[in-house]
């Protein structure tokens, strides 16, 4: 018999893992440039992100370093491509001040005035 090694809760614990480094660190990695095709992973891996996975087995940080690479290049190429179309909701939550509860509030209140 074959074993199955795909384990969806395996794939949840890595993400879950990956977008906790990525929450801790957002600050730091705003001030990181990385192209539309991406290329600086490794680098924003190593010096930000990889601290969060030194208690996790080798086998593990392996593919949350793969994990972290695949999404910083796709993501870079599909903001890359949100931009050129003018599509640009996301550059809204980066401009602002405040946390989000104030700024949905300000929302609210700006279409009660309307």
């Amino acid at each position: 018999m074959e074993q199955n090694y795909f384990n969806v809760k395996f794939i949840n614990m890595l993400l879950e893992e990956v977008s906790i480094a990525f929450d801790a660190q957002e600050l730091p990695l705003k001030d990181q440039t990385v192209s539309r095709w991406g290329c600086s992973d490794d680098f924003i891996y190593s010096e930000y992100l990889s601290k969060h996975f030194e208690d996790m087995l080798p086998c593990e940080r392996k593919a949350i370093m793969q994990i972290i690479r695949t999404v910083i290049n796709a993501s870079c190429e599909a903001y890359f491509e949100l931009i050129e179309d003018n599509y640009l909701c996301y550059e809204e939550f980066d401009r602002i001040d405040g946390n989000l509860g104030e700024f949905i509030n300000r929302l609210k209140a700006d279409e009660t005035d309307c």
